[in-house]
């Protein structure tokens, strides 16, 4: 798959396209929880750096960019900001679904 450039810096295009992937998977992370009764459960960064490492090693993405636990951490934050998530504590490493 060809990568598109939308025009930025090559900074801002990794972050956005970190940002944009663990998006995603936050959500589907989010939508398994719901579907096995945890809906309102909070999610940590650890456990959604976990799960996209199970991801990486399980070789079910490919072409995976290479994820911090900063990178999950700034997805919150922008999560929280744009109104798509919900900090159930002062502790920012937490986001509830």
């Amino acid at each position: 798959m060809e990568r598109i450039s939308l025009g930025f810096d090559i900074n801002t295009e990794e972050i956005l396209s970190k940002t944009s992937f663990l998006s995603y998977h936050i959500a589907t992370y989010n939508a398994v929880n719901g579907e096995l009764g945890m809906a309102d459960g909070p999610v940590t960064v650890d456990e959604i750096f976990d799960y996209i490492n199970d991801l990486k090693h399980e070789g079910v993405v490919t072409d995976m960019p290479s994820i911090t636990k900063l990178d999950v951490l700034l997805t919150f934050r922008l999560l929280l900001k744009t109104g798509l998530g919900k900090q159930t504590t002062n502790n920012l490493a937490i986001l509830s679904n």
